[in-house]
């Protein structure tokens, strides 16, 4: 009799009903590549990431100085138009935009350190480092895209 009845709930349990979801198809994901795979060594992957973050920095450098151009041909035109809220407003527009970049460095700079510490004395800090300060920066390149339209 407990037999019988332990099959009738094991096959009550499972059979399906209107509100179950069908279980998940299997996709195989694709295949990311894996900066700096090729680098067989700890000081080629520290030269490696080393320069993805130089090509990064480079990257914010140009994202940000198309923002500020910008601004710069914005404000002109306020100033020849001699429209002074206009001025004003792009002004300060201008100084918050250097004073949040400042601020954000600061931040970069101190974050990526204190990751990078608990690596003290170990031949993969650089590319501990090298990796948060990538990552970091392009995700304020993003964020500066983003905020500042430089899609378009």
């Amino acid at each position: 009799m407990f037999t019988a009845l332990f099959f009738l709930l094991l096959f009550l349990t499972n059979l399906p009903t209107l509100h179950q979801d069908p279980p998940p198809a299997t996709q195989n994901a694709p295949a990311t590549t894996q900066p700096c795979a090729d680098a067989k060594t700890q000081l080629a992957t520290n030269e490696c990431f080393g320069k993805l973050f130089e090509s990064s920095d480079a990257q914010l450098n140009a994202a940000y100085n198309h923002i500020v151009n910008s601004m710069k041909k914005t404000l002109s035109t306020s100033l020849q138009k001699n429209d002074q809220s206009a001025v004003t407003y792009n002004q300060t527009a201008m100084n918050k935009l250097l004073a949040a970049q400042r601020a954000w460095l600061t931040y970069r700079d101190a974050n990526c350190d204190s990751i990078k510490f608990q690596y003290e004395g170990g031949s993969i800090q650089p590319t501990i480092w090298s990796q948060c300060m990538n990552e970091t920066t392009q995700q304020r390149i993003t964020t500066l895209t983003t905020a500042y339209d430089l899609a378009n």
